[in-house]
Parts: structure tokens; sequence; C-alpha cells
């Protein structure tokens, strides 16, 4: 099958790294549910490493680029044995084998040993300190979702259900979801970067840089807490909103420094977060405006 991309670069590229390093990737955080198998509930990697995002929201961006496939692209369905969910859980049980150190035979047999019921096995090691989070080339990851194919059809002996992503675009942006994802984006920053590629817009960096990621937020301000899934096309402040009440989405420029402005639309009334890094994962600063007007003093702090 002739692996075709709507962007051709974004299927055989190098990027260069982000600025800061990611150290480990933490096992699943899923728990034993639905189809696909014995999905993993946890790890027996060491704690206080950096997490694989929890099973949903990969599963979420799966459902998504499921849609743009059918209703994009236009795509015909095509076979598999593997369902969604047992598509998702298992490669990106894949590859947290393969960005901490093991091989590629090495990590598609730890993730055979899951699905017979061997238990979780422990990663291999940890990626050096002082360089980007370095993904396997993209015929690895399609080798192990072609043994994937195999153990779902031959082993646990599931029918055959169709998908509109085939099997090489689904490793291939799943892989690429995934790299936005250690590399500090959000689920909403990284799904956004990733279906862009796809309608041939380029490839967008990752979230690296001084503002972009996941934001948690405290303030005295009657909505709070809220969260802040925040990215930056080019100088341009991108993203979506969530507190107790409302989601909103986020607008601003930043080209760089200490001070920042982040405008929070929410259709009918509007406020904005004028704030100071203090720190490079902490900003701190004043709420103004919103439907009861008034400043509020806010903190906000990056996920790792």
């Amino acid at each position: 099958m002739l692996l075709i991309c709507v962007l051709g670069s974004a299927c055989a590229r190098d990027e260069p790294g982000p600025s800061r390093p990611v150290i480990a990737v933490a096992g699943p955080s899923a728990a034993a549910s639905g189809t696909g198998g014995v999905f993993p509930s946890a790890s027996p990697d060491p704690t206080g490493v950096i997490a694989f995002p929890p099973r949903n929201e990969p599963y979420a961006f799966r459902q998504e680029l499921e849609l743009k496939y059918r209703d994009g692209l236009r795509r015909q369905p095509s076979s598999t044995y593997v369902d969604l969910e047992g598509d998702i859980v298992w490669t990106q049980e894949y590859l947290r084998y393969r960005l901490n150190q093991c091989d590629h035979a090495t990590a598609t047999q730890k993730v055979l040993d899951q699905i017979d019921g061997r238990g979780i096995a422990p990663v291999c090691g940890n990626p050096p300190a002082g360089g980007p989070v370095a993904f396997p080339p993209r015929n690895e990851p399609y080798a192990f979702r072609q043994e994937l194919e195999a153990r779902y059809r031959d082993g646990l002996r599931r029918p055959a259900t169709s998908s509109y992503a085939d099997i090489e675009g689904s490793i291939v942006w799943t892989q690429e979801y995934l790299r936005y994802r250690v590399n500090r984006c959000g689920h909403d920053a990284a799904t956004r970067k990733v279906l862009d590629q796809i309608d041939g817009r380029g490839i967008a960096p990752t979230c690296m840089d001084a503002l972009s990621g996941f934001w948690d937020g405290t303030s005295t301000y009657f909505n709070a807490p809220f969260t802040m899934d925040v990215w930056l096309n080019g100088t341009n402040i991108v993203g979506r909103y969530v507190d107790r009440h409302d989601i909103g989405y986020i607008g601003g420029t930043y080209s760089g420094g200490t001070k920042v402005l982040i405008l929070v639309n929410f259709g009918d009334t509007g406020i904005g977060f004028d704030g100071e890094f203090d720190g490079p994962d902490r900003i701190r600063g004043t709420i103004r405006g919103g439907p009861i007007g008034g400043t509020y003093p806010f903190t906000m702090t990056r996920r790792p």
C-alpha cells in the first residue's frame, strides 16, 4: 500500500529539536475498558517522569482523525481487525517504549506480551538529557501496527471491522499527535496542528516556546479555577479557555518578553489576562473585564 500524505514532508522529515528536553515518558494512566484486549492500567516505571496523555485524549484525537478522513479527505473505509480504541491504546504504548530507549523488536514484544496478559514490562531506560524527544522512523511504527493487526486477527480472533483512516495514515498522524503532546502541547493544540498538516498548512512547531502549553489557573474571579490550552501561530496567541461556567477562545499577540496579554472571547463578552512571567512556567497578573467588571488577581502554572 502506498502512503498518501496531503503534505508529503509531514510523513518523512526532521524538525529541529525543542529548546527544552523531555527526559522520560511515564506509563499509561488508562484503565481497562472497552474492546481491544486487556488494556494497561498501571506502570512499573519509576515515578517523577513526564507522562503520556491519559488515554481518553489520544482516543478523542483518533476519532477526529476518522472524521477528517471520512468528511474532509472523502476516503472510503478500509478493512481492519483492530478497533479504534485498540489502535490508539497499543500504538501509544509502543511509542512509550520507543521513546524510553527500547528498540523496535523489544517495544513490539513488550506490547504483545501485555495483550497476552503477561503484565506491563518496564521501559528500557531514559532518553539522554539535553536533547529533543526522538521519535522512531515511520517504517518501524508501521511495522508494529501490522504486527498488531495480525495479533488481533490470529491471536484474539477479532472479526474484521472498518476504518476511514487506513493503517498507514493512522500510524503517521497518531505519532505526529503524540510528538506534539510529549513536547508540551495540550490536546486541542496537538489536534489542531495535526489537522492543519493534513490540510496542507505546513508543519507547525511544537509547544516548547515561552507561552505555549496547558495552563492551570486560580483567581478570586468568580469563574475560577480555569484552564488554558495555548499555542502560538507566529506571534498570534491561539487556544481554548475553560472555567467553571464558560468556554472561550483565546486571542492576542506575543512576540517574547516577560509581559503578556491574553484575551478570552466568550462570544457576547470577554476578559483579559494581563500578566507577567514569574519564572518559565508561571504567570501572575490581573484579570480585567467580564460581565461583572472589576479586576482580580490570577496565577496560572504550566503543566509539565
